[in-house]
This record gives structure tokens, sequence and C-alpha cells, in this order.
């Protein structure tokens, strides 16, 4: 039997919503290894972010006749993912989080200020050290986490197979980890900040 092949995430999801098996097969190999990386970035651990991508798509398919995506399927992947990493980071730190949410309704405009601040000032750390990995990774990282694209897509776009593709998200994510070690839990904090008050 030939494999199938869809136009689209749109018209996969349509086809697993009925119960194709291969429509779930499209979703899953397009944008596991691009979800399992955007998890890398906040919880450091490859197999943790695997187990996660991989409940997420198990959710997928048990949900598949009754799920609801607003938006992109991609965007849907991503919201699934940081519900997932703060849910994980809310039982570790369970009084930090308790106070971040306590605090958002109560945030005074001087507490505001320190945090975009802060913010601000993690932001340039963090641009500093993507601004020091080599060139093309640094391209592909800004392709894929600031414009949102799969690694087919900018396979596509450099004219590089994916597997190039994912060898320097690999090497982006390594050296970012190892610039960005020393600020890990301020930087989780300042997504998380922005994720709620966003």
């Amino acid at each position: 039997m030939p494999k199938q092949i869809f136009k689209n995430d749109t018209e996969a999801l349509l086809q697993m919503a009925d119960g194709n098996l291969t429509a779930y097969r499209f979703l899953f190999d397009h944008h596991f290894s691009d979800l399992c990386n955007f998890l890398l970035l906040y919880l450091h651990s490859k197999e943790l972010s695997e187990e996660i991508a991989l409940e997420i798509f198990t959710y997928i398919w048990e949900k598949r006749e009754i799920l609801q995506i607003k938006a992109t399927f991609k965007s849907f992947l991503f919201a699934s993912a940081k519900n997932k990493a703060i849910s994980l980071h809310r039982k570790e730190h369970k009084a930090v989080f308790t106070s971040i949410e306590a605090g958002e309704s109560t945030m005074t405009e001087d507490s505001s200020s320190q945090h975009i601040m802060e913010n601000n000032e993690l932001r340039e750390i963090i641009d500093a050290a993507i601004s020091k990995l080599p060139e093309k990774s640094r391209q592909i990282y800004q392709l894929a986490w600031e414009e949102n694209m799969s690694h087919k897509e900018i396979a596509g776009k450099l004219g590089i197979t994916p597997k190039t593709v994912e060898n320097h998200v690999g090497i982006a994510l390594r050296k970012l980890r190892e610039s960005l070690k020393p600020y890990y839990e301020q930087i989780f904090l300042m997504w998380v900040l922005i994720f709620f008050l966003d």
C-alpha cells in the first residue's frame, strides 16, 4: 500500500479525527523532533523532553475526535508543551510559582517596572549567547525559534538536508545550555511571567 501524502496539517488532522493512523503518523513525523527541541530548551533533559512530547502526542490521538485547534497545529503543540513544562516546574518550585500567581493581580507599577528591567537584562544575556553561536547554527536557531519554522521548512529555505538542520539545532542548544546555565531559573521565571501575563 503506497504511503499516503497529505497537503498540510489541517488535512491530516481531519483524517486523523476519523481514525486514520497514517495521518497521525504524518503529524508525528513532521512535528515530534521540533516539539522535543522546544521542550529541551526549558527542561534541559533529552529523555524528559521526549517523554513529555510522547505524552502530548498520545493525548492528541486519544482526543482526536473532539480535539479543537484554534490556531496552527504547531502552535497547539508548543502551547501544550508550555503547560506541561510549567506544571513540572510548579511541582518542583511550588512556593515560587504560588508567589508569581498571587502577585499577578496585585502587582504594583514599581514591581512591574522591576520585572521589565530584569526581563530586559535577561533578554540581553540570551541575545548575547545567541550571537556567539556559529553563524550557520545561529541562523537555523533563529529560523526555528523566532520564526517558528520546522526543520523541513528550514532545510528547503537554506538548501540543506533536514538532518543537517537537526545537527545545527543540536549544536545551538548545547552551546546555549552551556552559556546560560547560571541563569536557568531566572530565564524560566521570565518565560513563565510572560506566559501568564500574555
